[in-house]
């Protein structure tokens, strides 16, 4: 939420790119492909698991030999901070909650968890360290923590009136018969909220494998979905997606 490190331009770019994966959940390109139940989810699954075990293993030899740790940040050191290069850099963490949301959770759960990441985390880092300027302990600010919560809650909303369009009979849909349902909206507010507080405390440990970019999809993700089970109807049972399900073939 903006510490006294400053903005890392191309790190945050970086990880707004990972907006594809919840766009690409949304429009599900590769609907009943391959003969498949859950096609989309299953290509998305597997690219972001073949990806991580990539980048885990190109990680351990950066970490192993400080010849390639050197040539590594020589060219990509602008994607990371200096403090990333003795621990694991935070695109680990970032891929691998996005990889266990999007196989866990319902899509639009999904989604939402990580527009709490890609869209809260830069502008909170954006706006704490351009105008923060009254700090936490942590060297955070409150400015930095409306710059979080205020667009990841506005793209929450206008997510789940893009999912009601689609499909009004969504348990987070927002069209009720007699006009806005809630319901959905507040949980997305504890969504956000759950998810803001997540980076606020969130410490880095572990060697750099969790952090706030591993824990506010998961934060949120799983706030949502407990909202969700005790406050709406009509939400799947069971809400955790089994992953011996995930190549279905359609019958």
């Amino acid at each position: 939420m903006g510490s006294n490190s400053g903005f890392n331009f191309f790190r945050k770019i970086w990880h707004i790119l990972g907006l594809i994966i919840p766009i690409t959940l949304y429009l599900d390109p590769f609907s009943q492909s391959f003969g498949l139940l859950f096609a989309t989810r299953a290509i998305l699954v597997t690219s972001l698991g073949v990806f991580l075990i990539l980048l885990f293993l190109l990680e351990l030899v950066r970490l192993k030999h400080p010849g390639f740790e050197s040539f590594f940040y020589t060219y990509f050191g602008f994607l990371m901070k200096e403090s990333e290069r003795k621990r694991f850099n935070g695109t680990v963490p970032y891929f691998f909650a996005n990889f266990l949301v999007v196989l866990f959770f319902p899509p639009a759960v999904a989604i939402l968890s990580i527009l709490f990441l890609v869209i809260g985390d830069p502008s909170a880092a954006y706006i704490g360290s351009k105008y923060g300027k009254h700090r936490f302990y942590n060297g955070k600010s409150r400015e930095g923590i409306l710059g979080f919560f205020i667009p990841a809650f506005l793209f929450s909303v206008i997510t789940l009136y893009l999912i009601s369009s689609e499909d009004p009979h969504h348990f987070l849909s927002v069209m009720g018969a007699d006009g806005v349902e809630w319901k959905p909206i507040i949980i997305a507010f504890f969504g956000v909220f759950a998810a803001c507080t997540t980076e606020f405390f969130a410490n880095t440990t572990a060697k750099g494998l969790i952090d706030d970019n591993l824990l506010i999809p998961l934060v949120g993700a799983v706030t949502i979905s407990v909202g969700s089970v005790f406050f709406l109807a009509g939400t799947p049972e069971p809400f955790l997606f089994s992953p011996m399900d995930l190549y279905q073939s359609i019958k």
